[in-house]
């Protein structure tokens, strides 16, 4: 069966690590918003429409865990009043304000309070002695893959100018969890798809009828919500950037060295004892990047399996652009304890243990799991 993480969200708990020199007025508001089960975008654009607030006027450094309960901070223009301060799956406390307001990004990292279950008396053995080296490939993980659907990338269409396709699935694809009237219209418009229809879902509306009024797949595509499309971005970058570092690993360790573990687009290669000589950072793939001598033919290698070229990558035409910046390739937890071993109430003849650390923002607690157990 394997070990569990997430039986309920208060298995997992992040919480958002900040340094802020909060005033006592100023052009924006500070708020700690503590969710459970709740995406934060999808909360961010709650709170815009209960409030009547654009959007914009928030400002959040990132998104965090859906199935967790988490803690991060939030900005509001201060001319804006929130009528909602808390419902059951999140709340608001105002801390003071800022003068500026959170950006993308603007997070020293994350602390994760991990409770992990179904473990066998056989898997304990041998996790305090992984604990001493837990350095680790910074690859993303499953969570950035949540607008791939059937390991297709809605991007990927859209660098090959395919904007009929990557419209398609965007309006068409759909998972379990999917809200029945949007899993209903999703049905409806593939079931007549390019014709008018009437749907439930105002977004998705929106969209089949900026198709239907130019007939032009392009703008229909624009229509799509800028956060999602940005996603989309974000999903096909990172695979490449973990296929990259997979290649890099594999020139740089002997193939014994390494094993492999699923995600939901693919494996990831991890290394059972970490070696010094790999460079510090890979550099996320754009049109216009300066290639490093050591990336240059792993860059190539992978996408000639893409069947790309970097110069593909100028999307600007589509509204959305591929970013440069770079990442570091291994990282490890800072502050690591674990707990002793204690009955799971879930699962009989089973144990759990709760693993806390902190790591760098934009670095995936899940993957160190992955390394803690090759799950």
């Amino acid at each position: 069966m394997g070990i569990k993480i997430r039986r309920i969200p208060e298995d997992f708990k992040v919480f958002e690590l900040n340094k802020f020199n909060i005033l006592k007025r100023g052009k924006y508001k500070l708020y700690l918003l503590k969710k459970k089960n709740l995406e934060t975008f999808d909360l961010v654009d709650y709170l815009s429409r209960t409030n009547q607030i654009p959007r914009g006027a928030f400002g959040i450094a990132g998104l965090k865990d859906k199935h967790a309960v988490t803690e991060q901070y939030l900005t509001l223009d201060d001319k804006y009043e929130l009528k909602i301060l808390s419902e059951n799956n999140f709340s608001l406390i105002l801390l003071g304000y800022l003068n500026n307001p959170i950006k993308i990004g603007d997070l020293r990292g994350n602390r994760f309070e991990i409770i992990i279950r179904g473990i066998t008396g056989r898997e304990l053995h041998g996790i305090s002695t992984k604990c001493n080296d837990l350095s680790v490939p910074n690859y993303y993980d499953s969570q950035r893959f949540g607008s791939v659907h059937n390991k297709d990338f809605i991007i990927k269409y859209i660098i090959k100018k395919d904007y009929e396709t990557a419209v398609k699935i965007y309006l068409t694809s759909f998972s379990k969890f999917e809200i029945k009237k949007i899993k209903q219209d999703k049905i409806l418009i593939l079931n007549n798809w390019g014709k008018p229809v009437k749907l439930k879902t105002r977004c998705l509306s929106h969209i089949v009828d900026t198709y239907q009024k130019t007939r032009d797949w392009l703008k229909a595509y624009q229509k799509i919500p800028a956060n999602a499309r940005e996603m989309f971005v974000f999903a096909y970058q990172s695979y490449l950037w973990n296929e990259c570092i997979k290649l890099l690993l594999k020139k740089h360790f002997d193939k014994h060295s390494l094993y492999s573990v699923k995600y939901n687009v693919g494996s990831l290669l991890f290394f059972k004892q970490s070696i010094n000589g790999l460079p510090k950072s890979f550099q996320t793939l754009s049109s216009n990047m300066q290639v490093e001598s050591y990336e240059k033919e792993i860059i190539k290698t992978v996408l000639e399996k893409e069947k790309l070229d970097l110069k593909d990558f100028d999307i600007n035409i589509s509204g959305n652009f591929f970013k440069t910046y770079k990442r570091e390739i291994i990282i490890a937890p800072a502050n690591i304890s674990i707990s002793s071993p204690t009955n799971d109430e879930f699962l009989r003849n089973k144990y759990k243990i709760k693993v806390c650390f902190t790591l760098p923002k934009g670095s995936y607690a899940t993957i160190i799991i992955k390394r803690l157990f090759n799950f």
